[in-house]
């Protein structure tokens, strides 16, 4: 499974509460049409997904925001899991360093 999933590890500054938000700058390289790479909690919960849509320029970075709850995080230390389907695939893999630049965190002050 562990080449099947892309580990991502984020300090934030300090624990959310469970009422504040916890928002994901997600910056990718140019993905192929149909390509998909979700993003799950390490508890498995379902954060969301960078999907582009029609043509994407080959020497562009594409950038997606997520966010999920801060009752969903314990502590400050903030650990989320990355996969890959490609189009027509059904069988998840690691997204590559160039297909997943970055991933940073901030907490959604109330």
């Amino acid at each position: 499974m562990a080449d099947q999933q892309r580990k991502i590890v984020i300090n934030l500054p300090r624990a959310p509460r469970p009422d504040e938000t916890v928002g994901l700058n997600i910056i990718t390289g140019p993905l192929p049409l149909g390509a998909e790479i979700r993003f799950r909690t390490a508890a498995g919960h379902f954060i969301g997904s960078a999907v582009p849509f029609g043509r994407t320029d080959p020497d562009k970075q594409l950038v997606f925001q997520l966010s999920l709850s801060g009752r969903d995080i314990d502590g400050s230390l903030l650990e989320i899991f990355a996969d890959m389907l490609d189009a027509g695939s059904s069988l998840p893999r690691a997204p590559t360093e160039h297909e997943l630049v970055s991933v940073t965190a901030w907490i959604v002050q109330k």
